[in-house]
């Protein structure tokens, strides 16, 4: 095999630095046309934050060399954003960069000092009410409650998984928290119905509910107020024609 001309590696050598180069800066062409310069930037998967509210929020201005973005910058600007969970920037040769979101999904709404978005997470998303109020509304906790890594937070991540689960069978209206009495839940079904669980074992309190439910609807007869606070015993008042009476 014929060997290599030192003047022909010389020059391959100063063609690879030279495309090294062009890559790092973007360099103009003799026709004027922009090599690897910004021209266009393209969003994914963003259905809550507009896409322009994104452009703007990455500071990306057109003409910029594309190889001079910092990348890790762009991305913690956009996860700055209230519905931003994860995004992630790529580079798309030669003039494009891809901003691709994750965003986060409501469950809940909460009231604190306002009312905010709740994710299935517990994560207090900050942004206008602007996806609609059809959500369950969660009461009675504050700030520090969700921020703290305690029994109030870890009651409410495992009652919101039950939830999601379909645990209760009905639509919940509002889950009111108490640190002494624990979560009480609200339906809209039959004109309103409370339901205390308590703080523990939320799980076997739901499973011991729905064995009411159905031994009550085997007999004709609802519940418009159930405590399942104490673990002895079930306390249920009952509908009866027009008239609500307790019964244990």
């Amino acid at each position: 095999m014929e060997r290599l001309r030192p003047v022909a590696v010389f020059a391959w050598v100063l063609a690879t630095v030279g495309l090294a180069a062009a890559l790092a800066a973007g360099v103009r062409v003799t026709s004027g046309r922009h090599l690897f310069v910004l021209h266009s930037v393209g969003v994914e998967g963003a259905q809550r934050t507009p896409p322009g509210e994104l452009v703007r929020s990455a500071g990306l201005e057109t003409g910029t060399g594309l190889f001079q973005v910092e990348v890790d910058r762009v991305r913690t600007l956009v996860e700055g954003l209230p519905w931003v969970r994860r995004a992630r920037i790529v580079r798309q040769l030669p003039s494009t960069l891809r901003i691709e979101v994750e965003e986060w999904e409501p469950r809940c709404l909460i009231r604190l000092d306002r009312l905010y978005y709740l994710t299935a997470e517990a994560h207090v998303v900050q942004a206008p009410l602007d996806q609609g109020l059809d959500y369950p509304v969660v009461t009675g906790l504050a700030w520090a409650d969700l921020e703290a890594e305690g029994p109030t937070r870890a009651g409410l991540l495992e009652l919101l998984a039950l939830l999601e689960g379909g645990a209760l069978g009905a639509e919940v209206s509002e889950i009111h928290a108490d640190p002494e009495e624990g979560f009480t839940l609200y339906t809209s079904a039959n004109g309103g119905t409370g339901i205390r669980l308590g703080r523990n074992e939320l799980e076997e309190r739901l499973r011991r509910l729905a064995r009411l439910q159905r031994h009550l609807a085997k007999r004709g007869q609802t519940a418009y107020a159930v405590d399942l606070g104490d673990e002895d015993k079930i306390v249920a008042r009952l509908l009866r024609g027009n008239r609500k009476e307790p019964r244990r």
